[in-house]
């Protein structure tokens, strides 16, 4: 079992990380921080073999913290929206380095070259991935934590009709017609929210799957929601919606 703590001032970075690692059965998680002295206590309590660190922290970075930290055998994966911190990084001994959006190909690489890492069967990654987009219903009552000035907003699943992607921001459609912009991209959101129910069909577009009604062929292929709404499903897309949404097909 890799044994890690993720270490990032960011709750929805936390929480994108944590769910990626669900789909790792070698890993655990020993804890969370959001900043250098909470990540210096942290590690040196729970001793962990992996640290994933962000560089920029309230207060300090993720060098600062390395600094305080007596020489060990710690694997460390920055991940971090900072590419040109690379070179420096690696002057650290780190394992890898990420920049984010980080994508769940990327992450399973960084893993799978970790010696401590109990690597899963071939078809494991496959298995999980299609466990995960046959959530149960009552898996569907969970909740998010989404970003706000004054703090968070802790929402109901069930409630997010659809995300929309515009560049670094998504727009989040509730029911009722209620909207919220966010400045994560949607790549974070499908992290987050594939496993509870939702699924991506366009560049642009995450759905909840229990609130498509009808999927219609012309166009290139649409999908109909509850409100109303139709939307364009992609290419690259439209094989995985039709294998979900035909699985129960009579």
């Amino acid at each position: 079992m890799l044994k890690i703590v993720i270490i990032d001032d960011d709750y929805v970075s936390r929480m994108v990380l944590r769910n990626m690692l669900k789909n790792f059965p070698g890993c655990e998680i020993l804890g969370e921080a959001g900043s250098v002295t909470d990540g210096i206590k942290l590690i040196n309590d729970a001793s962990p073999e992996l640290i994933l660190l962000d560089i920029s922290l309230p207060d300090g970075t993720g060098f600062d913290l390395l600094d305080k930290l007596p020489e060990s055998d710690l694997k460390i994966i920055f991940i971090t929206a900072y590419s040109d911190y690379a070179l420096k990084a690696f002057k650290y001994s780190t394992f890898d380095y990420l920049v984010k959006p980080v994508g769940l190909e990327d992450l399973t690489k960084a893993l799978m070259r970790i010696p401590q890492f109990q690597k899963p069967e071939s078809n494991h990654k496959t298995m999980t991935l299609n466990e995960n987009l046959s959530v149960p219903i009552e898996k569907h009552s969970e909740t998010v934590a989404l970003p706000e000035p004054s703090g968070f907003a802790i929402i109901k699943v069930e409630d997010i009709i659809r995300c929309e992607g515009k560049r670094n921001y998504t727009r989040i459609i509730f029911k009722e017609g209620k909207e919220k912009v966010v400045s994560r991209t949607l790549l974070e959101f499908e992290h987050l929210l594939t496993p509870l129910g939702f699924i991506r069909i366009h560049r642009s577009h995450l759905v909840n799957i229990f609130n498509v009604v009808r999927y219609i062929k012309s166009d290139g292929g649409m999908v109909e929601l509850k409100t109303g709404e139709k939307l364009k499903v992609s290419q690259k897309h439209k094989d995985n919606l039709l294998n979900k949404i035909l699985s129960n097909k009579l």
